[in-house]
Formats: structure tokens, sequence, C-alpha cells
């Protein structure tokens, strides 16, 4: 739609509210008199702006598109203690939210821990939502016994990175050049790079080459990450690595079974969340759709924009039928 621009964040609708769940949220939303209502949920390091490219299709289809800054993230309160970054307490800020906007009901779309929170929100919340769409974040049923960092980096290598976000002095370390580390981070699949941890430096930044900023991203996008990030630092982000005993604490009695409508889209070249991660879900989630994005990695809302939301057109249309809501 004309009125939007990916380079500038000033042409969404922010909102801001304060004391919801002990915390200020701010959000993104656009076309409020829709009754068909997306609930966007981004992953780390992003906030809304990860939807630039979402937002403005699924309003020019008569949505209702909420995109909060999940708490951690962008102009949302940081809370100190990583005990608070729990997926329930994220879905309890959401829920918060909803009736603080007085929305019954929501199909929640979410990518990277924003899907880890849509699966659990389900779960905990199962009255508000219509249904579910995930972009590379599989779904796991909850353990029923405690299985530390530690041991899930050595059944999957592929999340080393996370014991370093884990790490106290993380946080300086990112902070002390976050445009470094948007430009490591933030990168086309095919832009090699290296992997995100440096194991011979234990760093993600610490002691690495600058890199040039990814053909993917404009300058004024890079600024715009780099600015929320000085605005409170990495911390509250990465608490959302130091999490894992209260996550198990509180999910570990949830039903693992999802009977909303859901659809998994997977990425043919995520390396943090590989497609072969996704198989299985089908014995948790009767009514998934899969779907698959070639020539895609961890970004693919922004590498494939077109691909996903011609994806999402089809699930959401599926969803809400041809209601003129």
């Amino acid at each position: 739609m004309d009125k939007y621009n990916t380079n500038d964040p000033t042409t969404y609708r922010h909102c801001t509210v304060e004391n919801l769940n002990g915390i200020r949220i701010h959000y993104i939303d656009e076309n409020s008199s829709s009754q068909k209502v997306l609930l966007l949920l981004h992953g780390f390091p992003e906030f809304w702006f990860g939807w630039r490219e979402q937002i403005p299709f699924l309003v020019s289809k008569g949505y209702r598109v909420i995109a909060p800054d999940l708490r951690g993230f962008g102009e949302t309160s940081c809370p100190e203690s990583a005990e608070v970054y729990g997926h329930k307490t994220v879905s309890d800020d959401l829920v918060a939210l909803l009736d603080y906007l007085q929305i019954p009901t929501v199909t929640v779309v979410a990518h990277d821990w924003g899907g880890a929170v849509a699966w659990r929100f389900t779960q905990y919340y199962p009255e508000r939502t219509l249904a579910v769409a995930v972009f590379n974040t599989p779904y796991f049923p909850p353990n029923k016994t405690y299985v530390p960092l530690e041991k899930v980096v050595e059944a999957l290598p592929n999340f080393r990175y996370q014991m370093r976000f884990c790490a106290a002095d993380c946080d300086q370390e990112l902070d002390a050049d976050p445009e470094a580390f948007f430009k490591r981070i933030l990168r086309l699949h095919t832009e090699a790079a290296g992997p995100l941890y440096d194991a011979e430096n234990d760093s993600i930044i610490r002691g690495r080459p600058q890199l040039e900023r990814s053909k993917a991203i404009t300058e004024e996008q890079l600024k715009y990450y780099v600015e929320q990030y000085k605005r409170n630092g990495f911390h509250g982000a990465l608490n959302w690595y130091r999490t894992t005993k209260v996550k198990y604490e509180e999910s570990k009695d949830l039903d693992p079974i999802i009977k909303h409508p859901a659809m998994m889209v997977t990425a043919s070249d995520d390396k943090a969340l590989p497609p072969s991660m996704a198989s299985g879900m089908h014995k948790f989630i009767p009514n998934l759709e899969m779907q698959h994005i070639e020539n895609a990695g961890h970004w693919v809302l922004w590498e494939q924009p077109a691909e996903c939301n011609r994806l999402l057109d089809g699930f959401l249309s599926k969803v809400y039928g041809n209601s003129k809501l």
C-alpha cells in the first residue's frame, strides 16, 4: 500500500500502552476497524520491524495487524531478570494487550522466538486463538523432564551460539558495537560470512573482521536496527536464551496436542532451524499444513517476502473464509 515505506518506520502506526502485565508495550496497530485480527510475533534480534514486508500486504487483504515489540525488544520494557522472559509470561503480556484492545480472538503469525511463543500461546490460551502460522520455528511438545541447554547443544550443535548468548559478558560484547553485530547476523543465506559463533575467540563479533552491510538490508533499515538496540542494549533480548529452566517449569504440564488450524513454513537454507527439525509435527498438530520455501535462509520474511505473503494469504483465506468482517 502506498502509505508504507519499508525504509521509513514512521509510515507505520505506532502505539504504546503502559503497565500491561507490569510492563510498557510498544506495538504497531494497523486497520483497527477490521474484526479479522492477526498478531505478528517477531524473533531475535528483530522487533516489530521484522514484519515490514508483511504488514502492508496483510492490511491490503483486509486484516487488522498488530505487531508488538515483545518484552526485551525495541520500545517495549526490558526487565532485568531472565526469570520473567518465559513463554508463559510473554503470552500473558499478549493477552493483556488483547484485553486492553478488547480483542477476543486472533490468528497468531510468528517467526523465530516468536514462533516458539506462538505454539505455547496456542496451548496456554486456546480460547483466544483461532489459528497459528509459524515461519522457521518447529513445534516441540513440552518436555516431561528438564533438559539443560548444554544437553540441547550436544544434540543440536547448530545451537552452539546460544551458549554464547547466555554468557553474562555477551551483553557488553554486543552493546559495544551493535552495527557490527547486525552486519554479521542479518544476511542472505547466499552471503557467506562464516558461523555466527566464533569458537576460537568464544565470541560473536569480538576479534572478528567487520563485514559489509548485506545487500538485502538498506542503510536506513540498518540504522533503525542499530538505533533500537542503542536504546536499551542487548540484555533484555539475550534474556530469552537464559530461560531454559523457566520454560520447562511453565510448560511441562501442558497438553502436547494442538488442535487449531496451523501452518508451518520451513526455509530451505535455514542453518539455525533447518527443515529437518520440523519432521514429525503432524503427530501433535492434526490440522497442520506444511509449506516450504526454497532459496531462503533464516530471514525468510524479507528474503522471500512475496512467497511468504502468498502462503499467508492462502492459509488465512481458509481460516477466515469469505468473511467481510
